[in-house]
């Protein structure tokens, strides 16, 4: 991967595919601002460049707000609550380019396969689910078979995975190390 190098045009790409009012951070900035103060873009691809120059990030970039947010209506057990974290806007604005050309590394280098769609952008992982069910569901009809299905409740399924693992799959495939290093 080329080395990233971060200009006030990727900074409009990344704010304008954001969404105007999502929940911002600590720096309780909207993408909707940042839309209208063009301006602003070049000053803040020249902070992201020298972070990434410097493998480090202010804290104000990293800190986000947490909100516990109920599973299901007990409330009064802990274990039933979701930690969500509201990261600074700025912050996701530089993830966001991050990610665009870590994708655009991925994709001209074909290091993912075509039929893995679970982590590709645009969509919502319903619709290759759904056309295999109808499909299954027609040979079923025509054939007069009988179906069974079952279904696993992974506990664990969102805890995070290891840093080091993550680290060295990117290794792997030759992302850029200022795309994924240190603090950065």
């Amino acid at each position: 991967m080329d080395p990233v190098i971060i200009t006030p045009d990727d900074v409009a790409e990344a704010v304008r595919r954001a969404p105007n009012w999502k929940s911002p951070g600590l720096d309780g900035l909207h993408h909707y601002w940042l839309k209208g103060f063009v301006v602003c873009h070049a000053v803040l691809a020249r902070q992201f460049q020298e972070a990434l120059d410097q493998k480090s990030l202010p804290s104000l970039f990293t800190t986000g707000i947490t909100h516990l947010v109920p599973k299901d209506r007990d409330t009064i057990d802990p274990s039933k609550y979701r930690p969500i974290t509201c990261l600074p806007t700025i912050y996701k604005t530089l993830t966001s380019i991050l990610s665009a050309r870590i994708t655009r590394h991925l994709n001209s280098n074909q290091v993912m396969s075509r039929v893995q769609n679970g982590c590709r952008g645009g969509g919502r992982g319903t619709k290759e689910p759904l056309l295999i069910d109808a499909v299954i569901g027609k040979v079923v009809k025509h054939n007069r078979r009988n179906l069974s299905a079952a279904w696993i409740d992974y506990k664990k399924a969102f805890d995070s995975v290891p840093h080091t693992w993550l680290k060295r799959v990117l290794e792997l495939y030759k992302v850029d190390c200022t795309a994924s290093s240190g603090s950065v």
